[in-house]
């Protein structure tokens, strides 16, 4: 499966107020990262996602999930999208966005490194 672990203290009640939603362009369409959601005690956030790339569009939810002071994102287990480099790509563009806004956050074990950036 793949998922980014990022090592670091995050407040995802603070993530929030940064997540900012965004559109990617690629060949044949568009990867897209919608609204958020939190859960109620804030350890667990999801961000409506959908990787059009030519044939019939992937929708799912990106999982950030908080342990401690490590943090996962991965493909959330109630969606199963096929795992093509567009879904893999937006998993990395929310791992950005967190390590962004969040100084002092690093990325830790992760099988997408040819996708970060």
């Amino acid at each position: 499966m793949p998922h980014i672990v990022i090592n670091g203290t995050l407040p995802l009640e603070k993530f929030l107020t940064a997540y900012t939603p965004c559109v990617q362009e690629v060949p044949g369409g568009a990867l897209k990262l919608m609204d958020i959601f939190l859960n109620r005690d804030s350890t667990c956030a999801l961000i409506e996602a959908l990787a059009a790339e030519g044939g019939p569009p992937n929708r799912f939810f990106v999982m950030i999930a908080q342990r401690g002071l490590k943090t996962t994102v991965k493909i959330y287990p109630g969606s199963d999208p096929e795992k093509t480099p567009g879904v893999k790509k937006l998993l990395a563009l929310a791992a950005h966005q967190i390590t962004a806004a969040f100084p002092g956050t690093a990325y830790g074990p992760t099988n997408l490194q040819d996708y970060l950036l």
